[in-house]
């Protein structure tokens, strides 16, 4: 039976609002998780790991003993993340010294002409363990600047070409075209926005640069959320809160503060201190997270017969053109593994948008890059809106730096433009920048 009130209410099942649930209760707060259908918090970013977020999810893990967070490496699958684009194939993910490699085959301008043979000079060992040394510090560095309200200035250490990749890399992601007269750079930046934060971005401010450096250039791990959250889930039990599987049929709220909430499933009223939304934006509720941003919500192909395998896909492919930088189909996901898993295509929310206005061109999209890419293109069904892509590609802040690493995005819960006290954003989108990394040093907030 669950109770009639609890101090935190977390809404949308996911592997964050599991570990905030596991937090609160260590800290004796009465916790109940809510999975409501309409409120999912998939990612590419929460799926596909760098070693930067192992690293920040085990820390979690010893911290607050959480035995599942510890063995985490025993939930990842190898992964691999492909970007394409009008003017190359980059395929990552792998060993740091094979994505070194295929970055300067693609991108040869990164250092001296008459250096590129030292990065050979030593063996794939020694760089590996160098590059993931470096990737620790800075992890290391970003978790203690977390805590201060001043941000952090990262600098690389190691030989002299590396330094020179880092600072051209760090140039040339911000050029503008009118210097450029070249978007193969623009290309780049667009699509690890994607990859690493979900986000459209034709910018990255100093304090992102390394994060970005470090995701490109990191083995990537498919996390099998499924077998986690599972155990999560249970242990969440264990230490006596609660989880509920149904859809909230019910919110009531006075003079703009959450009072109580009915669930679909009857279990009576249920009040609360705090609600807290571990979800994309949700459609189909009382009220909205107020964005000056725009979005762009994701129509969905998937195989009618699927894969009988139980592991979830482990390779995504980032799809975009020149002519679609800036435009309103910026980019497409393919996600496989034995097989076509899923195929993406996003759409803008506008007044009156639905995901069946655009049903005709996602399966034309979906025909075209299966004879392009190529791969198989299974019989697919087309599913509604899912979830969601934040558009910052009109976001600049070029006198700002040393921000702070938890740096919130002015994302609010509101009705009729008017904030709702006791309900708080934390989904994927509640901090600028660092993705994944940055809610995992905030997920303990008060």
């Amino acid at each position: 039976m669950l109770k009639n009130r609890y101090q935190e209410i977390l809404v949308g099942m996911g592997l964050m609002s599991l570990v905030r649930g596991l937090i609160s209760l260590k800290r004796n707060r009465s916790t109940l998780l809510i999975d409501d259908p309409r409120f999912f918090g998939d990612s590419y970013h929460f799926h596909y790991l760098s070693e930067m977020e192992v690293y920040s999810l085990l820390r979690l893990g010893r911290n607050y003993d959480i035995p599942e967070l510890m063995v985490l490496k025993q939930f990842l699958l190898p992964a691999g993340v492909e970007f394409v684009t009008s003017e190359l194939r980059l395929r990552l993910g792998k060993t740091p010294f094979e994505n070194l490699r295929e970055v300067l085959r693609k991108f040869p301008e990164l250092i001296d002409a008459t250096d590129l043979d030292l990065p050979y000079k030593d063996s794939p060992e020694s760089f590996n363990e160098y590059f993931i040394e470096e990737l620790r510090r800075y992890e290391m560095a970003c978790f203690e600047a977390s805590k201060r309200p001043k941000g952090l200035r990262f600098e690389l250490q190691g030989p002299k070409w590396i330094k020179t990749f880092y600072s051209r890399f760090s140039e040339l992601i911000n050029r503008e075209y009118a210097v450029s007269k070249d978007l193969k750079y623009s290309s780049l930046i667009h699509l690890l926005g994607l990859s690493a934060e979900e986000k459209l971005k034709t910018y990255l401010s100093p304090e992102e640069v390394p994060f970005y450096f470090f995701r490109m250039l990191s083995p990537i791990y498919r996390l099998h959320d499924f077998f986690l959250n599972t155990q999560l889930k249970r242990r969440l039990l264990l230490l006596g809160g609660d989880y509920k599987e149904s859809s909230i049929q019910f919110w009531q709220l006075h003079d703009q503060k959450f009072e109580n909430l009915l669930l679909a499933s009857f279990e009576g009223v249920i009040s609360g201190d705090r609600v807290l939304f571990f979800a994309h934006l949700p459609e189909d509720v009382p009220f909205q997270v107020k964005s000056k941003y725009p979005i762009f919500r994701k129509t969905q192909m998937t195989p009618i017969k699927r894969i009988a395998s139980p592991n979830p896909p482990t390779d995504l492919t980032f799809v975009t053109h020149n002519k679609l930088l800036g435009s309103e189909t910026p980019y497409r996901v393919l996600a496989s593994g034995a097989g076509v898993s899923f195929y993406d295509w996003p759409y803008p929310e506008l007044p009156g948008s639905k995901p069946e206005f655009y049903e005709k061109q996602i399966r034309n999209s979906y025909r075209h890059d299966a004879e392009t890419l190529p791969f198989d293109a299974v019989i697919a069904d087309f599913k509604g809106s899912l979830s969601v892509t934040m558009d910052l590609r009109e976001s600049r802040e070029k006198g700002k730096f040393e921000a702070p690493i938890l740096n919130r995005l002015p994302l609010e819960v509101a009705v009729n433009d008017r904030n709702i006290q006791g309900f708080e954003y934390w989904g994927p989108f509640r901090y600028r920048s660092l993705g994944l990394l940055s809610l995992c040093y905030g997920i303990e907030g008060i």
